[in-house]
């Protein structure tokens, strides 16, 4: 996942700062009041002609976040009737996926998952057209008509989709953490501690806690303890210093 992510945030980096050198008909730039007075180039005017597809990655960016809460907002009031609705999936971290309103993550209208990995700011629309903002990048973003940079965007996507955290089992996970006893098994489990110790630390029965830590490799969907404590931290689960 982490290679994935990494390899969108270049690949967008680096599709902006090269945009100058390819036909203005497939990428286009705008500035942020720009790209606000364009018209259907906007987020909002996007996903509201998306056919099939939509595809959100997350940055945290304040503007981002309002202009997806705006656009879900719309699909919500949007008459079931004609074409069926398009899928509609966000990916980002736990806090930013907090910002949208609890709505957001219903079945009918968007998918939602966490990853812990920074995440570069993107829109796909029907693996046609995205929508793109370079990290540490002021302008207000990058129009992207090329059908193959938009393909490769939209499996890197995918690629990180794949292995995210459905946002229902992140909150689930979230709540049985909660407790003192299941963070300090988590805890635990980062750094390393061999089971029959962290139980004595613990003041649980070896049994009791290898109960706790194999449901908490359950919910993570990984196998070993190492990578338990580890994607947990990422995934801000565990509140590490």
């Amino acid at each position: 996942m982490e290679h994935a992510l990494l390899k969108a945030r270049d690949l967008i980096d680096s599709a902006v700062l090269e945009f100058r050198s390819l036909p203005a008909t497939r990428f286009v730039e705008f500035s942020a009041d720009q790209l606000q007075e364009a018209p259907g180039a906007t987020l909002t005017d996007l996903v509201a002609q998306a056919r099939r597809t939509v595809l959100i990655s997350l940055s945290g960016r304040s503007g981002q976040l309002a202009a997806v809460r705006t656009a879900l907002s719309d699909l919500r009031a949007r008459p079931r009737t004609g074409r069926g609705r398009s899928t509609v999936r966000v990916l980002g971290s736990a806090s930013a996926l907090r910002e949208l309103p609890a709505w957001a993550g219903a079945a009918d209208l968007a998918e939602l998952r966490v990853t812990g990995r920074p995440l570069a700011e993107s829109l796909v629309v029907d693996a046609e057209e995205a929508l793109i903002h370079a990290s540490g990048d002021s302008a207000g973003g990058l129009l992207v008509r090329d059908r193959a940079a938009v393909r490769v965007l939209a499996s890197l996507f995918m690629g990180a989709w794949d292995t995210a955290l459905a946002w229902p089992d992140y909150l689930l996970l979230d709540a049985y953490l909660s407790t003192d006893t299941a963070r300090g098994v988590l805890a635990r489990l980062h750094a390393g501690s061999t089971d029959a110790v962290a139980a004595r630390e613990l003041g649980l029965s070896l049994r009791t806690y290898r109960r706790h830590v194999a449901r908490i490799l359950d919910s993570l969907g990984v196998s070993s303890r190492f990578s338990g404590g580890t994607r947990a931290a990422e995934l801000q689960l565990l509140d590490m210093p």
